[in-house]
């Protein structure tokens, strides 16, 4: 009878082994995958709403000055620079007439309530903080200005008086950065 008892025993430990062998857990298969998530914006600027200055009849004794307000919505970018250049001037602002030439200062202010920045002709003002995420100024109201400026002692002389109009085309460039 002892060797009954042992067969048994080796049976048992064999249907132990092999319900081991059969556990569910050792068929599992199982794979990863990565997926990179990244949200784009297509760099966009825009200006718009700039109008022609005009300015009549100055005081006597005053310098002329004439301020225009308009708008630069943008997105993709955070800050932009801004270009003026004057048509008739190089490193000047100038409005020509009658063979005269009568020099100009502009200033940029980049809201519609702050003080201006004497800008220089053909050097952009960096650094300029976009005031308005939006694609075009469609919908969006005059965020920035300009200023013109012609001193009373560029314009208020004999020669200049009897002359005119005087007139320059001044080209606003806004890039992102």
């Amino acid at each position: 009878m002892k060797i009954n008892n042992f067969n048994h025993a080796l049976l048992g430990g064999t249907i132990v082994c092999l319900t081991l062998a059969v556990s569910p857990g050792s068929f599992a298969v199982d794979d990863t995958a990565l997926s990179d998530i990244s949200l784009q914006f297509t760099d966009a600027i825009d200006i718009a709403a700039v109008e022609n200055v005009q300015i009549v009849d100055p005081a006597t004794g005053t310098d002329a000055t004439a301020i225009e307000d308009f708008c630069i919505a943008g997105m993709g970018f955070s800050t932009f620079q801004i270009l003026f250049e004057s048509d008739n001037g190089t490193g000047v602002f100038e409005l020509v007439g009658g063979g005269n030439k009568v020099p100009y200062l502009v200033g940029y202010d980049n809201s519609t309530a702050g003080t201006f920045t004497p800008i220089v002709e053909g050097t952009p003002l960096i650094g300029q903080a976009l005031n308005d995420i939006a694609t075009s100024c469609i919908g969006v109201a005059d965020n920035s200005r300009f200023e013109i400026t012609i001193l009373n002692a560029s314009w208020e002389n004999g020669t200049i008086l009897s002359g005119g109009p005087y007139t320059d085309a001044l080209t606003i460039t806004v890039t992102s950065e």
